[in-house]
């Protein structure tokens, strides 16, 4: 067993060792009653004068489990008093707030607990928040993230220091604790619960553990421990390599983030990983972390060729394939663009208000068009392969194509994506159609291949579109 100035000693080397508070600091200890917070309130206001720190304690009432709880409550108010420390005592209704959430009890009860602490920390200065996790808990940590399918960022476990939260007493078993609490007479509270197999954390602690430790590795814990450092270590590294990656690849646009997908897919799959979780965690920092095959799916979406396709991502997101970029960014549903359309004036102009424009129709010899130097937004038709009048509209659903060139006809909109047309700019390219229907110019993109000067064509119809307003058109 270890002695009490033995876990003295153990703290204040681990406190030094991490560097978890510095002097002059108010530090606000979580005590729930039971022997790890206890024995940690103890520690620390045995070493408040070497380490110069003041304390606070805090203790939140979840409510649960009735009289129980309120004399859990009155054992912390009572225990500060003795040590002569200020108290902050408070209650909630986690089971409510589980109900309204749809959360587990422990989920719910963590989310308020955290909340309560970071709040509590504000309002009495302290920078930095103790709480009583020991080696056990960091093994059964890593063993219940190994069994979900974590990867080396959760298989390193609870970490000493994330501020404002320190974790003192990681280095320490339980078993060590409890005699320490023995010796030193502080006679904590036992939580019943934390005996119920019905919570998956109590199963891993009372028959997992045991049976793995017994019929195993009686090394158990010590291994998962260490298996938890080398992850530490190496999850430290990679992140370092995948922040300099995502500075080299990431812009952030108006709320949105803004990946290379040629640099992304080329980056090691490790590192890939990281700078999505990177892009999502400042996308949506108060978000849970995306999942594994959330970050597969974005993945494989970089390295897709074709752009315009999109994915859902949880909580309202999406990640949108466009023009050789992948972005990130809260998901917008634009509203249907209402349906227009415009008989086009042959000769003259035609405005077009709908989208700001405006097209200037011309009749001319068709051999003196090799003559002109034409650039985007310029279009040559065969008059004599068009029936009129001629229509400018915006897209409608079933809308074909067939483009010069192409060999055939094909959906609108898969032509669109193919010229990497934003989804959002889509409704506004005005199409020109003839009277039987037919798609003879994407405005600004390309021409149909029925409608194309050919070696018999006499007659040019010379179109161009002025743009008054934003955006910008190419020929594809």
């Amino acid at each position: 067993m270890t002695k009490t100035v033995d876990l003295k000693a153990r703290v204040e080397g681990f406190v030094r060792q991490h560097r978890l508070v510095s002097p002059g600091m108010r530090v606000l200890v979580a005590v729930s009653g039971g022997p790890d917070s206890v024995a940690l309130l103890d520690v620390l206001y045995r070493l408040r004068q070497t380490l110069d720190i003041s304390l606070t304690v805090a203790h939140l009432n979840h409510r649960l489990r009735g009289e129980e709880a309120d004399n859990d409550a009155r054992y912390v108010r009572e225990l500060a008093q003795r040590y002569g420390l200020p108290c902050i005592l408070e209650e909630f209704d986690v089971a409510a707030y589980r109900q309204r959430h749809r959360l587990s009890t422990q989920l719910a009860a963590r989310e308020i607990r955290y909340r309560f602490f970071i709040r509590a920390a504000r309002e009495t200065g302290a920078a930095r928040v103790a709480l009583g996790h020991q080696a056990d808990d960091q093994a059964e940590t890593i063993l219940h993230r190994f069994l979900r399918g974590a990867g080396p960022a959760g298989l390193a476990g609870m970490p000493p220091l994330r501020p404002p939260f320190i974790r003192p007493l990681l280095p320490l078993r339980r078993r060590d604790i409890e005699f320490y609490c023995r010796e030193r007479g502080l006679n904590p509270r036992y939580d019943a619960s934390n005996l119920d197999p019905v919570y998956t954390r109590n199963r891993l602690r009372h028959r997992l553990m045991p049976l793995l430790e017994a019929e195993y590795n009686p090394n158990l814990v010590t291994n998962l421990l260490r298996l938890g450092e080398i992850c530490r270590a190496d999850n430290a590294c990679l992140d370092e390599l995948a922040a300099k990656a995502f500075r080299r690849v990431a812009r952030r646009i108006n709320g949105r983030i803004d990946l290379d997908a040629t640099a992304l897919v080329r980056l090691a799959p490790a590192l890939g990983r990281r700078v999505v979780r990177l892009a999502w965690s400042e996308l949506a920092p108060a978000r849970p972390a995306l999942d594994f095959d959330h970050v597969e799916r974005v993945l494989t979406l970089a390295a897709q060729t074709a752009g315009g396709r999109r994915l859902d991502l949880p909580g309202g997101f999406t990640a949108a394939k466009q023009a050789g970029r992948v972005v990130l960014g809260p998901r917008s549903v634009p509203p249907p663009a209402k349906p227009w359309c415009y008989e086009l004036r042959i000769p003259g102009r035609t405005q077009l208000p709908a989208v700001n424009r405006s097209i200037t129709a011309e009749i001319r010899p068709a051999k003196d068009i090799s003559l002109l130097k034409l650039g985007p937004g310029y279009a040559v038709l065969d008059i004599d392969a068009l029936s009129f009048p001629l229509y400018v509209r915006n897209r409608r659903p079933g809308d074909v194509f067939a483009p010069q060139g192409a060999g055939g006809r094909m959906k609108l909109k898969e032509f669109l994506i193919n010229c990497k047309v934003p989804r959002t700019e889509r409704d506004r390219i005005p199409l020109v159609f003839d009277r039987e229907g037919r798609l003879a110019w994407v405005v600004g993109y390309r021409i149909a291949d029925f409608c194309k000067l050919g070696p018999a064509s006499r007659t040019a119809l010379l179109l161009h579109v002025s743009p008054t307003g934003a955006g910008r058109f190419e020929l594809c």
